[in-house]
């Protein structure tokens, strides 16, 4: 599930990143959207860490 909203909000982050033209606005995207990156990361990690491991 956590995966699935970073990957959402990392979407969504990005088209406003695409349309946003003033400079404070899209600094306060870059860092949200690196937050989320990071959300995401994390969210991969603790999957894998439920997973078994192949034999």
């Amino acid at each position: 599930m956590d995966v699935f909203i970073a990957l959402a909000n990392i979407k969504n982050f990005t088209a406003l990143l695409l349309a946003e033209k003033g400079d404070s606005e899209r600094r306060v995207l870059l860092e949200l959207l690196g937050l989320e990156k990071e959300k995401l990361a994390a969210a991969i990690a603790a999957q894998a860490r439920l997973l078994p491991a192949a034999a």
